[in-house]
């Protein structure tokens, strides 16, 4: 079983990355790099409305971007427990899979996945569906441990890649606050971890929403979102 160290060591090589995108596959390949596991979906999270979508599936027959695969996460008890507990679960040939999430299984093999929550801060700010365990697989409580680490890291990668980067017509502090708002934090959450007053964080998503031309937070996170210029 991987060590706590090896995970550390894998992350803060991650976070050397300076592409965006390259940081993002990177870290679902290590769902298989460090884990026992031949197939890995990414997917963010975002409370506000309970949205869920893919972003990437990574497994030997390469990358494959997975943007049309939406839901609403309470369609999902099962990863809903899991980002709630904001611990990895394992499921072991679900039924809920076999009715509703044909996405995720596959006629070939057992439908056994371990959900991993990536975590940021107090937030679940997205998933890994890990699946197609290696030969004579067992999960333990310390596969268990070890995956919620490594949400809990690759969350970590995930934030600092917003801090001085802008999108489009928004300023890096726009950028920053309208992300931060996807992960469900609240005016004086962002005001603490952002270092400014709560009016100012005000200010940004008064300009934020004004820029994108939209009506409200809800639609500013939803636009981008969309666009996949947020996590």
């Amino acid at each position: 079983m991987v060590e706590e160290a090896t995970i550390h060591d894998y992350v803060g090589f991650l976070d050397k990355s300076l592409d965006h995108n390259e940081k993002i596959i990177r870290i679902t390949k290590g769902m298989i790099d460090l884990f026992p596991f031949n197939e890995v979906h990414l997917f963010r999270y975002s409370p506000l409305g309970y949205v869920v979508e893919g972003i990437v599936k990574v497994n030997k027959d390469g990358v494959f971007y997975i943007g049309h695969m939406r839901d609403d996460i309470r369609n999902l008890p099962p990863i809903y427990n899991a980002i709630k507990k904001r611990k990895s679960i394992f499921i072991s040939q679900c039924e809920f899979f076999e009715k509703y999430g044909c996405a995720y299984t596959n006629p070939n093999e057992k439908n056994e996945h371990l959900i991993v929550p990536i975590n940021s801060n107090m937030n679940v700010i997205g998933y890994f569906v890990a699946r197609e365990c290696n030969k004579n697989f067992v999960c333990t409580e310390e596969l268990l441990s070890t995956t919620t680490l490594y949400g809990k890291l690759v969350g970590k990668v995930i934030e600092s890649n917003i801090e001085g980067q802008s999108i489009s017509c928004l300023s890096k502090r726009e950028t920053e606050v309208i992300q931060r708002i996807s992960w469900g934090e609240s005016i004086k959450e962002m005001s603490v971890s952002m270092g400014i007053s709560e009016f100012t964080v005000k200010d940004y998503i008064k300009s934020v929403i004004k820029k994108l031309e939209v009506n409200n937070r809800v639609e500013a996170v939803a636009e981008l979102l969309r666009r996949g210029l947020i996590s």
